[in-house]
């Protein structure tokens, strides 16, 4: 078996802990935060141990993470690996936040920039040249959320609403009419009570030829409850609504096929297991899981389209129709 040490203690952690215990010889456990755990050892004191690869769990800032460990303390960057190296490519979080930072990027500077449903406010650090306003209702909390999956909001009760410019409704926002040149909306249309009415509040607030930057799944499970109404869109629904309210479709991408998005929900098996059955599955069984995942893998390798049935989400941009 690889020795690794395991880098990141979180929840992401707590996912794949048992599926790196079946893979791996663990020789230790790091983070940025200190943990009073044994086995535990200080970043800066990584080097000094003898392993094969660092597993950083989180898939959404792997690469962030990696170039900190690699610049910040001379770790080789072929050494440090992520789920996708083992199990496969099917965590959608990452292909979705590296083509909006594309799109972010590309934004003329000085644009106005409205975040819709920004929450965290995580793409502001990709909007430094532009005239970012951040808009979100704000009342996600650990005292609200009544069960599936991000039941555990405690981040978001560290939310600092000062930082947000608006907290409203995004259906009924106090800004002027065509004021905005570009609009940002990611993975927020699941959890509004009628959608349609956001995009029609878009075309009201965005200049003519102003672009819109669209993200939401395609199939999902109840996450963030009890705000979550819809478990996805597909295609027709983007090209029949937005055409409705002045838009003019450019890019429209799904992510992720029929293969990807089993890999995933039998990689989530275990925790569920743990969560709804009281069950933790033995270590032949999350082998049997994994042994899987990886057929689903070579499969996905070979996919000719089954994302036309299946897939993530889709990632669209569209550009708000001049008035004839």
């Amino acid at each position: 078996m690889k020795k690794i040490i395991v880098y990141g203690l979180g929840q992401e952690y707590r996912k794949h802990k048992f599926y790196l215990e079946n893979e791996f010889d663990i020789a230790g456990y790091s983070d940025k935060k200190a943990f009073d755990m044994e086995g535990y050892i200080p970043v800066d004191k990584i080097r000094d141990y003898d392993f094969d690869f660092i597993f950083v769990t989180s898939s959404q800032y792997f690469e962030e993470i990696r170039e900190e460990l690699a610049d910040k303390y001379s770790i080789e960057r072929e050494k440090i690996i992520y789920i996708n190296d083992i199990l496969g490519n099917f965590q959608n979080s990452k292909v979705r936040k590296e083509w909006i930072k594309k799109k972010l990027l590309q934004i003329p500077e000085g644009s106005i920039l409205l975040d819709a449903g920004a929450g965290q406010m995580k793409y502001a650090p990709y909007c430094k040249h532009l005239r970012y306003i951040a808009q979100d209702f704000g009342e996600y909390s650990s005292k609200t959320a009544e069960g599936g999956l991000h039941s555990d909001l405690k981040g978001w009760d560290d939310l600092d609403k000062s930082k947000l410019n608006i907290v409203c409704d995004v259906i009924d926002m106090p800004l002027e009419d065509e004021s905005v040149d570009v609009i940002l909306c990611s993975e927020v249309f699941e959890h509004l009570k009628n959608p349609i009415l956001a995009v029609k509040e878009f075309g009201r607030v965005l200049k003519e030829e102003g672009q819109l930057i669209l993200t939401a799944p395609f199939c999902s499970l109840t996450h963030m409850a009890p705000y979550f109404y819809g478990t996805g869109f597909s295609e027709y629904w983007y090209k029949d609504h937005l055409a409705d309210a002045g838009f003019e479709i450019n890019e429209l991408i799904p992510f992720g096929n029929y293969f990807q998005y089993l890999s995933q929900e039998l990689f989530r098996v275990n925790e569920m297991a743990q969560q709804y059955c009281h069950t933790q599955l033995s270590a032949d069984e999350i082998r049997m899981i994994a042994d899987n995942i990886k057929l689903l893998t070579k499969l996905s390798e070979h996919d000719k389209g089954s994302k036309e049935v299946l897939c993530f989400g889709m990632m669209l941009s569209a550009t708000k129709k001049k008035r004839a």
